[in-house]
């Protein structure tokens, strides 16, 4: 809310004086010039209707209206009016001064008086503004001389003080009437800043505003300073009326040429308020409204009865402070349209967040008003306005506008960011701080005029409302009280008036939408027109006059199409191989205009001609690369056009909405398949008519421009407004729901016939250029096909080749595929090997790596391989392809380039993207590689591709150079599995099928005997890396593999599967390194079903017969060479067996008897003789016993 601040000080002299000395300094040197030029060529006025006698003195700034000679004779002598007015004013102030001196009544010989008051011959002061107005109120009847005046004087004021003026009714002898009124504010305690309200005027009579509109009389308005544009205003006025003045002076100049009377009255009525402002408090103007200073605003005035308004009107002064202590709002103007929500606090709650109070914080800033123009007297240079806030405000603003006026406002960025451009906008939000004349307010001076109290009709109150284009182009068509205002504000959207006009506003008490130029540059031009009146005018319902405009800066990337760089014609081209989002300009476009989008695809990287495929390879074959390299694929997101100006949308009531049924275009979006150099002129809609007056322009000459789509309001055609809640993770696009050229090129056309500013036009949509290069032969047919082959015998060079992976976004999960599988084939010549080499690879959106085993060469995948790309070869022309490499990458943790060399002579390398999502496309799931077709050994010639139930190989067989080609092991049918069994160091073990299953003995490489490697691969990939021994190592260690479904069986998907092995002896050496195989029957798992004859128990497997007791051990237990299974004595009949059985049980009975009798006969002689040998034993020892006794006592008693 503005505020009013006034500061009150000691007023002295000296000041007084010094103040006064600076501000007439050059006023008064500009206005002797003016006397001495009117003086020399103007000698009297005549007091005469004639005007044609006037001088033409009179300097105007613009006059486009006038085109009769008349008319200008008539406005150049009234401009010599106001210019003799002007110095009769300095005479006549002289020659009061003289005869104030005469009296002793001279302001300077009494310093007690300020400069804002008359001194009274007995020493009291009284306001200027009481000086001759028929009351003594000096009380000596000094402030009324004889023939005394109120014109030709300049009238100051102090601060916080308003002040009263009223112009009497001239004689009829006095007329014509010229009186000239100064009103300055000298600074300091006399203010900045002069307002003016006039309370009554009536002169003459109105009768146009653009030829001769003041017949009977006028008043005219200047500034000190400032260049005199003639502008008049006549008629009557309708409630208060409000000047502010730009420099330190306002000059009012009042003529009346004739003096008539109807049933109203006389045309001459003239009483004015006049006060004086600091320009720090002038904060609608000027801004800088802190926070610490909003407070809950009301008028206390509005709150007094009218008696009290009447006794403060009689003294000459008015009370303009607020109930709340906070000074009066808007130059002290009365809000009673807002006071009556000023006490409710909810309201105001609702208006703007509450901020945080700093004292160093504004609301409003100070505003940057743009620096003038020299020589003229409104035109504005604005500069960097996205550092200051640049207001652009209407002269005299926020108080009524001069007429005869042409402003022009040049609004320009200099300092631009590297890499952006500039886009300047003016706006205004508050429809309250605009308001430029219109017809309305004109003609309808009974609906502007202010209602009472208490009367009935409160329900018809003026709606201010903005009005554009045509309705701001009227002028008068008769003298008939149908006035029709030229005031109007025009934006460019440029540096001059040649440039696209963008908006045309007048009227208000609505916002003005933002107008936004394409460029750096921005122009905006005010007219006002000559005549004007104040007919219709009230301070309590257009408390603002003029306008103001907020400029703002924005900044777009240089290289994006969000800005036309030719205003003339409005056209984007947009090349490349890639997509985005295309969005409608940010910038407002001009009625009637035409914007172009040309898309078109072009290759970014180099095609792969170099591949240099024989035309008459490709016309046997027919089979030709598509027409057009490039698609546009066209995914429209919004499309909206605002209903007409000041028109709710009727789409938008209610909670469900009513769908409009009529279809207006008059803005629309048009898509055309092909190419467009002009916007077609056509009377239809769809330009059925003139196809075919435009020729395709793009690379494919068989282009056919049409029209494929067509936006309007009211149509509801294919969209894919799904995408904007949420773009990333919605579900992709459908055909269905979007656009594809048949070309490489597609049109856009935007229309509009309505500027965008008052009716904006929006659109939203995704597009992307569609690859169908696809390197090689294709291998099947049609664009979704993309397994392609490269044949060495049809390329005329050998040298290594670049192949791509496929970039068409319908395979991928962005385009609605789910799984993609790409082959790509390479095919040598006899004697012949490929060499690929993948140097790229990206499978983002999953965590993937690849490693390389550094035993075999060979890089796996680990992790997520829902893509990935794999490398197989093929050894024989008719077998199984075997798994050689896998390779992906999501986070550059993998070793590239992957590089591998076939040992047969075809190789393929799959693209495979599984369980897509849309957030996959040819960016994120990629590879690049490289091919070459070498030469091959041609002394491998032996056959390498086994069948048979069993057998064992020697891997050292052949010539070492030979040694690596793969041995192919396959079953005799498909019933069949097959099991390698090799002695040797087992090192890691690689499974595609399982995420992560790998196994890694890294630590056993040091008890190779060798650097050779044997390589188990089977058909789904499993691989096994071992170290082979020899036959006569010491080690026990044996590498086992089974074929491809052994471990999930039962699974009767199996039967289709291959279940073939390969055997690879890598970095061969010289050496007995062997592996045998045989084939598996999986036992029965049936109780009731007869088990097999031949098996391995441990493997749970049937073996064929051949593999029993041949020799070599093929079970793990050697159950199958064991003595008791290949014994010849087993192999007697049965009968046989069980006789020798018999017998040898016999035998063994016999025997077992035989020995019984022997071993007992034996046992019971020894028996006898031992207790004879017991008995003798006992009597020897008791002998001997007795002796020893003896021998004792006879030793003792021969001591004794």
């Amino acid at each position: 809310m503005a505020e009013w601040r006034g500061h009150h000080s000691k007023w002295q002299p000296n000041e007084r004086h010094k103040t006064v000395t600076q501000m007439l300094q050059v006023p008064t040197t500009a206005t002797t010039a003016r006397t001495r030029t009117a003086t020399t060529q103007c000698h009297a006025i005549k007091a005469s209707s004639n005007n044609n006698s006037h001088c033409h003195l009179r300097q105007r700034q613009r006059h486009p209206f006038v085109t009769s000679t008349s008319t200008l004779t008539l406005l150049l002598s009234l401009a010599a009016t106001a210019a003799i007015a002007t110095a009769a004013a300095a005479a006549a102030a002289s020659t009061s001064t003289s005869a104030s001196s005469s009296t002793g009544n001279l302001n300077a010989g009494n310093s007690g008086c300020s400069l804002s008051e008359f001194n009274c011959s007995n020493g009291r002061c009284v306001p200027l503004s009481k000086f001759c107005n028929n009351n003594n109120d000096c009380g000596d009847g000094s402030d009324e001389p004889r023939f005394c005046t109120r014109c030709n004087r300049t009238y100051y004021g102090d601060i916080g003080q308003t002040y009263a003026l009223e112009l009497h009714r001239p004689k009829q002898d006095r007329v014509p009437f010229v009186c000239v009124l100064t009103f300055t504010a000298a600074g300091g305690q006399h203010g900045d800043v002069v307002q003016v309200t006039l309370d009554s005027f009536t002169i003459g009579r109105f009768t146009s505003y653009v030829h001769e509109g003041c017949p009977d009389g006028f008043m005219q308005i200047a500034e000190s300073a400032r260049t005199p544009i003639g502008g008049m205003w006549c008629g009557s006025s309708w409630g208060p009326v409000l000047f502010y003045s730009e420099t330190r002076s306002l000059i009012f100049t009042i003529k009346l040429n004739r003096l008539a009377r109807d049933q109203s009255g006389y045309n001459f009525d003239f009483r004015i308020r006049y006060k004086v402002l600091s320009k720090d408090s002038s904060v609608t103007r000027y801004g800088g409204i802190k926070l610490a200073e909003l407070n809950q605003w009301h008028n206390r005035s509005s709150f007094l009865n009218q008696q009290q308004q009447q006794q403060q009107q009689q003294s000459g002064q008015e009370d303009f402070t607020n109930s709340s202590g906070a000074r009066s709002d808007r130059y002290g103007q009365d809000f009673s349209l807002f006071s009556a929500y000023a006490n409710n606090k909810t309201f105001m709650d609702s208006l703007e967040k509450p901020l945080i109070k700093d004292e160093h914080n504004y609301t409003e800033p100070k505003y940057y008003l743009g620096d003038l123009i020299p020589g003229t007297y409104c035109s504005r240079i604005f500069s960097d306005c996205d550092k200051k806030p640049c207001r652009l405000q209407s002269p005299n603003y926020p108080g009524i506008y001069p007429r005869n006026l042409t402003c022009y406002y040049a609004v320009r960025q200099h300092d631009v960011p590297h890499g952006k451009h500039a886009l300047i906008l003016v706006k205004q939000p508050k429809g309250n701080l605009v308001w430029i004349s219109t017809q309305e307010t004109a003609g309808g001076s009974n609906k502007m005029s202010p209602l009472p109290s208490g009367s009935g009709d409160k329900d018809k109150k003026f709606e201010p409302k903005l009005k554009t284009w045509n309705d701001c182009d009227y002028i008068q068509e008769n003298v008939k009280p149908k006035w029709k205002s030229t005031d109007y504000v025009t934006v460019y959207d440029g540096y001059t008036t040649r440039d696209p006009i963008i908006l045309k506003f007048c009227g208000g008490g609505q916002a003005v939408p933002a107008s936004v130029s394409s460029g750096p540059e921005l122009l905006v031009e005010f007219s006002t027109s000559p005549f004007g009146t104040f007919t219709g005018t009230s301070s309590q319902l257009l408390p603002l006059y003029g306008f103001q405009l907020e400029v703002e800066v924005q900044f777009v990337d240089i290289q994006s199409p969000t800005y036309s760089k030719n205003k003339k014609p409005c056209e984007f081209w947009i090349r490349g191989a890639g997509r985005g989002i295309l969005e409608n300009p940010k910038h407002s476009l001009a009625p009637n205009s035409t914007c172009l989008y040309h898309l078109q695809g072009m290759g970014v990287f180099k095609t792969f001609d170099h591949l240099s495929l024989s035309r008459r390879t490709n016309s046997q074959s027919g089979l030709h690369q598509p027409l057009s390299r490039f698609k546009v694929w066209i995914s429209v997101l919004k499309f909206n056009l605002d209903p007409e100006f000041g028109q709710i949308d009727e789409t938008s009531v209610g909670a469900i909405g009513v769908l409009q049924t009529q279809e207006d275009c008059s803005g629309m979006l048009r898509i055309w398949d092909g190419t467009l150099r002009d916007p077609p002129v056509c009377k239809d809609l769809n330009c059925i008519s003139e196809t075919s007056s435009y020729s395709a322009l793009g690379h494919y000459a068989h282009n056919t421009t049409n029209v494929i789509a067509r936006f309007c309001r009211g149509t509801i055609p294919r969209t894919c407004d799904r995408s904007n809640i949420n773009e990333t993770y919605a579900r992709p696009c459908t055909i269905s729901e979007s656009y594809v050229s048949s070309s490489d090129a597609i049109t856009l056309e935007l229309r509009n016939t309505e500027s965008t500013v008052l009716r904006p036009l929006d659109f939203k949509l995704k597009y992307e250029f569609i690859d169908l290069h696809q390197d090689g032969l294709p291998q099947g047919g049609g664009e979704l096909d993309c397994n392609r082959k490269f044949v060495s015998s049809l390329m005329d060079r050998k040298d290594p080749a670049i192949f791509r992976s496929v970039r068409n976004i319908f395979l991928f999960g962005r385009g609605g595929t789910r799984h993609l599988k790409c082959v790509y084939r390479f095919e040598a010549l006899r004697g012949e090997r490929v060499r690929i080499k993948l140097r790229k690879v990206t499978t983002a959106n999953r965590p993937c790596y690849a490693r390389l085993d550094e035993d075999i060469n060979r890089s796996f995948c680990y992790g997520d391989t829902n893509v990935r790309v794999e490398i197989f070869e093929r050894p024989y022309p008719d077998s199984i392809l075997l798994h050689r490499g896998c390779v992906c990458n999501s986070s550059n943790q993998t070793h590239l380039p992957v590089e591998y060399t076939s040992t047969g002579r075809d190789v393929e390398v799959h693209f495979i993207a599984h369980n897509m999502t849309t957030l996959d496309d040819p960016d994120t799931a990629n590879f690049e590689g490289m091919f070459e077709f070498v030469k091959a050994p041609t002394s491998c010639k032996d056959g390498r591709r086994k069948f048979g139930p069993s057998g064992t190989i020697d891997m050292t067989f052949g010539d070492i150079e030979c040694r690596s080609r793969p041995w192919l092991i396959e079953p005799s049918n498909g019933n069949k599995f097959l099991y390698v069994r090799l002695k040797a160091i087992f090192l890691s073990k690689h499974n595609p099928k399982k995420t992560l299953n790998a196994t890694h003995l890294q630590t056993n490489s040091w008890r190779c005997e060798t650097k050779s490697r044997a390589v188990l691969t089977t058909s789904e990939g499993l691989t096994i890396v071992a170290c082979p021994l020899s036959p006569d190592s010491n080690a026990y260690e044996f590498v086992e593999i089974f074929s491809s479904g052994w471990n999930e069986r039962p699974n009767f998907a199996l039967i289709n599967r291959s279940k073939a092995i390969s055997v690879e002896f890598l970095r061969p050496s010289n050496g007995e390194y062997t592996f045998n195989w045989m084939e598996l029957v999986p036992r029965p798992t049936l109780s009731i079903a007869e088990d097999c004859q031949f098996k391995c128990a441990e493997l749970g497997a049937c073996v064929n017969a051949s593999v029993w007791c041949d020799g070599v051990r093929h079970c793990p237990s050697g159950d199958d060479e064991a003595f008791l299974q290949c014994s010849a004595l087993m192999k007697l009949p049965a009968e046989i067996l069980a006789t020798l059985c018999l017998l040898f049980v016999l035998s063994c009975c016999a025997f077992a008897a035989f020995a019984y009798k022997k071993i007992k006969r034996k046992l019971r002689g020894s028996s006898v003789l031992q207790t004879r040998l017991k008995s003798l034993s006992s009597m020897d020892t008791a002998v001997l016993d007795e002796k020893e006794r003896a021998r004792n006592v006879v030793v003792v008693e021969t001591k004794a």
